[in-house]
């Protein structure tokens, strides 16, 4: 025999019966979204909605919770929530029987704890029971301790992040004068080295003048005209910095500083570099110092300045100039904080050479 209703007529039914007794206890709950429950929620809530009102008809203290899929951001429950004392609740809840009020008028949430001590006390006081609740007392000590526990937690918390920052604050510190200390260090090296160059020169020098004055007497003109231009290129020595590429032995890439007498700086250059993508072809070129004009007011902005000449200079090998471009990265990146190894000429963080200015590499050989 055929059905008389068709199922979606059942189906509105259903939703409007659960949407209209959540009602009466307050939950706000309309037949659209009823309809959205899967058929396995619609049933568990209709089976919570039968127990619920079998306990209100009997004036039960014991009444389950709502299902765990009806959480209260699906829901808008108007009630009160539970801040009073336990006997402020009890006591509401006896004024509400003796008013006759009905169990379902019960302001608490469902969630809450006050809810089941409200209709306890209500469904006791009913019946004439005990309004002793131990549990309730538990529960509260329990909270009680919980709360205090979580209060020595953020205690503890704050003095860790003080703790913390002041530790950060003195890291930094320690950082910066590290920083200075390297600073002096590499300054007082060049210093040294600088005048251990000047005394070399001056002794050349001294040791070259008997030739020099046998010229003179000769009376030859071109020959006193080149004696300045000898000792002026040796006044100010030539660093000679080496930027690591990988590929055969041979390939070597150097840029060259010096200072001039104004006391800014100058960069020259030199390569020679066999090519990865055209293998066997060897590939050179030179930027000599005594013919560059432009000069720049530190050593680190002539070096940066070159090494991006020799990047452009050598886009045609893509593996080479990558390796430059992260050279370049690298001065960027530790300012201040590099230096030559004495042996190698490659420059490495201040912190990684020994007392003699060796790299870990040049140390172990």
């Amino acid at each position: 025999m055929e059905s008389q209703f068709p199922e979606t007529d059942i189906n509105e039914i259903t939703c409007r019966m659960i949407s209209g007794q959540l009602a009466e206890w307050g939950i706000d709950f309309s037949q659209a979204r009823v309809g959205q429950l899967a058929p396995g929620q619609i049933e568990q809530l209709q089976t919570w909605i039968n127990a619920g009102v079998e306990a209100d008809e009997a004036f039960q203290a014991e009444f389950a919770s709502l299902p765990e899929f009806m959480e209260s951001e699906l829901l808008d429950i108007k009630g009160d929530l539970a801040t009073g004392s336990q006997e402020e609740i009890i006591e509401q809840a006896i004024n509400a029987c003796e008013a006759e009020v009905l169990i379902t008028d019960n302001p608490y949430l469902f969630d809450t704890t006050g809810w089941h001590l409200w209709r306890k006390a209500f469904c006791r006081w009913y019946h004439g029971e005990s309004l002793d609740f131990p549990e309730e007392e538990i529960s509260k000590e329990t909270c009680r301790g919980n709360e205090s526990a979580e209060l020595k937690m953020t205690q503890q918390l704050k003095t860790l992040i003080t703790d913390f920052n002041q530790a950060e604050a003195s890291l930094k510190q320690l950082r910066l004068e590290l920083k200075q200390t390297r600073q002096l260090r590499n300054t007082s090296r060049k210093q040294l080295i600088r005048f251990l160059n000047q005394q070399y020169v001056s002794t050349e020098k001294t040791i070259i003048t008997p030739k020099l004055e046998k010229q003179t007497i000769s009376g030859s003109k071109s020959e006193q005209g080149e004696q300045p231009n000898t000792s002026t290129e040796l006044i100010e020595p030539v660093s000679i910095i080496r930027i690591p590429v990988t590929g055969p032995e041979t390939n070597r890439i150097e840029v060259y500083l010096q200072q001039t007498s104004e006391g800014t700086w100058r960069a020259g250059h030199f390569w020679s570099v066999e090519s990865s993508s055209q293998a066997g072809q060897i590939t050179r070129g030179s930027s000599q110092l005594e013919r560059v004009l432009t000069t720049y007011p530190t050593d680190t902005a002539a070096l940066i300045n070159e090494t991006l000449l020799l990047s452009r200079k050598l886009r045609n090998d893509l593996e080479i100039q990558s390796q430059i471009i992260d050279y370049l990265n690298l001065l960027e990146e530790f300012p201040g904080q590099l230096d030559l190894c004495s042996d190698c000429h490659q420059h490495w963080l201040s912190e990684d050479l020994d007392l003699s200015g060796c790299c870990p590499p040049c140390s172990a050989d």
